[in-house]
Formats: structure tokens, C-alpha cells, sequence
């Protein structure tokens, strides 16, 4: 028998809670792949709606159904990880829908590309989640990448969706979620896939491959439950401390080109949300002491942040006096 080595094979894994009007059509997006994955297994974390039944509507087309009793997600997580038994996985969204092509293209992707440790996409967001159609992709349109570049692309603002992404699975099973969670609460994503792709190569699918369907019912619009500004503020220094503040580098000039307007963002998102912790300066100056950036970062932020206004205000002159003009 030989081997076909243009594709690896991945699993899929769902941990699922209270998404009995969600799961049916994410399921659908899963049965849908073009290749298909070896394995569909949901990981109910004891949902009180009817989820489970809904799952088990999809028993015939394969779909396994793991029931826990409490709703634990780390722990839920941790037995999705020693569950794990193909060379490849994923852990998709309870709510999100994947590309029919996806399976198909990152599979063939990993399969060329030497000693690959995770692949990830980028997204599209819906408001109507069952109105998407599916762009066209092309499944040779990625990128690999080291580490350090990934780091760069992630906080340059590259939208990947944590779901999208496959890991190896002896890599997956090694990684520490519950110091990530400590540390960062519900951004730990980043962290940990970036953990992940410290054995390996990236492979980065250009291709906006999974919809991330926006709803009343989502926790990551919730501030109550974080991210806090001591999680906020830990994540910038694990990026600060892959990416450095070098300005030769074009890692360090990233960080620096988008340490300040990142911490600017977060500063008036959270007085916006009723969550204040004083004055701008208050806030960098917490910011400074907790590693997340530097007084120089800092000041070279504040200066490329003002030139970069500046730019943005003329060009918009110079549009509408175009626009008058014709």
C-alpha cells in the first residue's frame, strides 16, 4: 500500500457549550470539506440546552459525541488534547463555519512544506452567519514562516481565527494550556499557538477560509470575563520579548510602529466600556512597569503614530478635492 503524500491526515474536535442553534450549520461547514477530516468528534461541556441531540442528529454521517458533565472549558480541553490520535488536529469553534475547501488546501500545504508545527488561516466576520458565500481561494497562496515572523505578522493585526488552526499532534499534546490561561485569561490564544510554532515551520493560508459568526451568546464580547489589563499587558510583552525593539530589525520596528497605537486602542476601548483606569499617562505608565512597553517605544510610537495621522488627514484632502474637481 503506498502512502499518498500530497495530503496529511487531520481530525477535528469541537468543544461545544449551549450552541444548540449554532452547531448544526458548523457541523454542515465540517461534512461539507472537499477532503474530508479522518475524524468529527464534539466534546460536549455539559451544555443545558440541546446541544448533545443536535450532535447526535449527525451520528450517521459519522460525528462522535464525547458528553461532560460540568462546564469546565480547561479541563475540557486537556481531554481533548489526550484524545487526540492522528498526526494532525484541529479544535474548532462550536460557532463558526469552515471553507469547503480548507481541509483540501492547508492539507496539501503541510504535506510540502518540511517540518511544518502548525497552519492557520485568516477570517471573514459575519453579522448574517447563514447568508456567506464562500470566496474562491487558491490553495497555493500561502506563506511559511519562522516563528519570529509569524510573531510579526500576528501583531502587525493578520486576522487568524484560533480555530483554523491545525496543529501537529505530538506538538499539541506537549503544549501547557493552564499556564496560558493563568497568565493571559481569553487571550491566551496567541501565546499558545505561537508556543506551538517554536518546533517548526508556519504555514500561513492567505485565503480567508473560516467565517467567525458574531452573536449575542459570544463571551469575547463580554469585558466582565477579561481580557484585564494585567492580561493585556502581559501579552504585549511576550510579543515585545520575541520581537524586540530594535530598530534595524524589521521585527523591532514592527513592535515599535504598533506597541503604542495597540495600547492606544486598548486604553480607549476599556473607557468606552465603562472599565477606567484613569489618564493615558496613568495607563502607559502602568503599561511601562508591567514590560509591556518601553518610554522609548513609547515616544517612537507617539511620532510615527502622528506622521501616520497626519498622512491619513491629507490624503483625505486631497480625495475630496479630487472628487470637487471632477
Amino acid at each position: 500500500m503506498t502512502m499518498n503524500t500530497s495530503f496529511v491526515d487531520i481530525e477535528i474536535f469541537i468543544i461545544a457549550y449551549n450552541r444548540e442553534s449554532l452547531i448544526k450549520a458548523t457541523l454542515e461547514s465540517l461534512l461539507k470539506q472537499t477532503r474530508a477530516p479522518i475524524r468529527i468528534c464534539v466534546v460536549d461541556n455539559g451544555s443545558t440546552d440541546n446541544t448533545a441531540n443536535v450532535v447526535r442528529s449527525f451520528a450517521n454521517q459519522g460525528v462522535e459525541l464525547v458528553s461532560r458533565r460540568s462546564n469546565d472549558p480547561c479541563k475540557c480541553f486537556l481531554e481533548v488534547q489526550s484524545m487526540a490520535l492522528g498526526p494532525w488536529t484541529m479544535v474548532f469553534h462550536d460557532d463558526d463555519l469552515l471553507h469547503p475547501q480548507y481541509l483540501h488546501d492547508v492539507s496539501h500545504a503541510i504535506a510540502k512544506t518540511p517540518n511544518t508545527s502548525i497552519a492557520v488561516s485568516s477570517m471573514v466576520i459575519s453579522s448574517v452567519p447563514e447568508a456567506i458565500g464562500w470566496a474562491r481561494t487558491n490553495g497555493k497562496n500561502y506563506r511559511i514562516l519562522n516563528r519570529v515572523e509569524f510573531a510579526k505578522l500576528l501583531y502587525s493585526g493578520f486576522r487568524m481565527p484560533f480555530c483554523s488552526v491545525v496543529y501537529r499532534t505530538d506538538i499539541l499534546k506537549e503544549l501547557d494550556l493552564i499556564e496560558k490561561i493563568k497568565t493571559y485569561g481569553k487571550i491566551f490564544d496567541r501565546p499558545f499557538v505561537l508556543d506551538a510554532a517554536l518546533l517548526g515551520n508556519i504555514v500561513v493560508m492567505n485565503g480567508k477560509y473560516v467565517n467567525y459568526r458574531v452573536h449575542s451568546g459570544q463571551d469575547s464580547t463580554n469585558y466582565a470575563t477579561g481580557p484585564f489589563v494585567s492580561e493585556v499587558f502581559a501579552l504585549h510583552r511576550y510579543y515585545k520579548n520575541i520581537l524586540g525593539e530594535q530598530v534595524y530589525s524589521s521585527y523591532g520596528r514592527t513592535f515599535l510602529r504598533k506597541n503604542y497605537s495597540n495600547l492606544l486602542r486598548e486604553y480607549y476601548r476599556r473607557n468606552e466600556s465603562g472599565d477606567r483606569i484613569g489618564t493615558l499617562a496613568v495607563f502607559l505608565k502602568l503599561s511601562v512597569d508591567a514590560g509591556a512597553t518601553s518610554e522609548r517605544a513609547i515616544r517612537l510610537g507617539s511620532i510615527y503614530n502622528s506622521i501616520s495621522s497626519g498622512l491619513r488627514k491629507i490624503e483625505k484632502l486631497f480625495k475630496a478635492v479630487t472628487t470637487v474637481n471632477k
